[in-house]
C-alpha cells in the first residue's frame, strides 16, 4: 500500500483512496490524472478520459462505473489494460464537466465499493458470473434463425445474379463468363453437353493416374519374373550377337 496523500501531485497525478466496504482497515490508493496524448485513440476521447492506477484485483468494470457515475457524472465506459493483478484503467466520461469533477477530487476522498453491494465475492459472484453465462434459449433461437434467413437470402441473390450474368453472356456471341469458384450442391450452375464431356474426360484420365500397380504381393513377384526374363532374353541376344562379330574377323597381322 502507497502512502502519499500529501503530495497531491506525484508526476502529474492525483491520489484518492479505495476499500472493499465499511468494516475494511486496509486502503489502496489511486492515481490519476487526465489522459491527454497527442494522438488520441477514438475509445479514449480528449477531455473526457480519465487515466488511473493501481486499481486492486478485485474491482471490476461495474465497480469503477457505479463508483465514479455516483462521484463525477454518468460514465460512458471503462477500459482495463490489464486483467492480473493490480490493474490500470481509462474511464471515459458522457460529458467534459464529469472529468472536470474527478479531477477536483480531495485526497482524502474514499470509494467504499460494497455500500451497495457493488462489488460481488465468492459464492455470490460465482452464482453470478454462471447465471450470466446462461444463454436464454429463445433468444438464441431467434438469433440463429435470423442468422440462417440472412445467409439463404444472400445465397438466393448471388445464384440469381450469377446466372442472370450467365444468360447475358451467352446472348453476347456466345460468351460465357466463368467464375473461380466452385459450387456443389443445389447452387451449382447448369454445364453444356461439351462441358460435361470434358469433365468425365478428365475424371477418366484421373482415375488412371490413381490407379495401384502392383499392390499385392502376386503381383509384384509376376512383374519381378517378367523382369528377369526379358533381361535374360537380351542378355542372350547380345550374346549370339558378339559372337558373330568376333566371327566376321579375320586375323591379319601384315
Amino acid at each position: 500500500m502507497i502512502m502519499k496523500t500529501e503530495k497531491q501531485n506525484f508526476r502529474g497525478f492525483k491520489t484518492l483512496w479505495i476499500r472493499f466496504d465499511q468494516e475494511s482497515i486496509d486502503k489502496h490508493q489511486l492515481f490519476f490524472k487526465e489522459h491527454s496524448v497527442r494522438n488520441p485513440e477514438p475509445q479514449h476521447p480528449r477531455g473526457r478520459t480519465l487515466f488511473v492506477l493501481n486499481i486492486p484485483p478485485y474491482v471490476t468494470i461495474h465497480n469503477l462505473k457505479e463508483s465514479f457515475t455516483k462521484l463525477c457524472g454518468i460514465v460512458s465506459n471503462v477500459f482495463f489494460t490489464t486483467s492480473k493483478g493490480f490493474k490500470t484503467a481509462y474511464i471515459v466520461f458522457e460529458r467534459e464537466s464529469s472529468l472536470e469533477k474527478a479531477l477536483e477530487l480531495s485526497a482524502t476522498c474514499t470509494i467504499t465499493l460494497n455500500d451497495d453491494s457493488i462489488c460481488l465475492t465468492g459464492l455470490a459472484k460465482w452464482c453470478k458470473q454462471y447465471n450470466d453465462s446462461i444463454c436464454n434459449e429463445g433468444e438464441l433461437k431467434k438469433e440463429i434463425e435470423d442468422y440462417m434467413n440472412n445467409y439463404d437470402k444472400q445465397i438466393a441473390d448471388k445464384v440469381a445474379n450469377e446466372k442472370a450474368m450467365e444468360e447475358e453472356a451467352e446472348d453476347n456471341d456466345g460468351w460465357v463468363t466463368v467464375s473461380g469458384r466452385k459450387k456443389r450442391g443445389q447452387f451449382a450452375l447448369s454445364r453444356k453437353e461439351s462441358t460435361i464431356n470434358k469433365v468425365q474426360q478428365k475424371e477418366e484420365q484421373r482415375k488412371k493416374k490413381k490407379q495401384l500397380l502392383n499392390f499385392y504381393t502376386f503381383q509384384i513377384r509376376e512383374s519381378k519374373k517378367q523382369n528377369l526374363a526379358e533381361l535374360r532374353k537380351k542378355f542372350e541376344l547380345d550374346k549370339k550377337r558378339l559372337q558373330e562379330l568376333k566371327s566376321k574377323r579375320t586375323f591379319r597381322p601384315f
